[in-house]
């Protein structure tokens, strides 16, 4: 079994403490799931400003100007 690439197998957002919309909470991989990590665009402007959170990887926005302002939570 392959688990979920978006909540990395655990079934849940780490971010929003909700049920994994990508594996339905079963915390195995789906099509939706494997399709959304080829064709992301870069969420660190959501995190850190440093790291996507769904790939893990440092920032890999394609535009010139990389986003590098926190956007914090109301």
């Amino acid at each position: 079994m392959k688990v979920c690439d978006i909540c990395k197998g655990v079934g849940i957002f780490s971010t929003t403490n909700s049920v994994c919309s990508f594996c339905n909470g079963t915390k195995e991989s789906t099509p939706a799931s494997r399709g959304f990590i080829k064709n992301h665009i870069c969420g660190c402007n959501t995190n850190d400003g440093k790291n996507c959170p769904w790939c893990r990887k440092t920032c890999h926005h394609d535009a010139s100007l990389k986003p590098r302002i926190l956007i914090s939570p109301m």
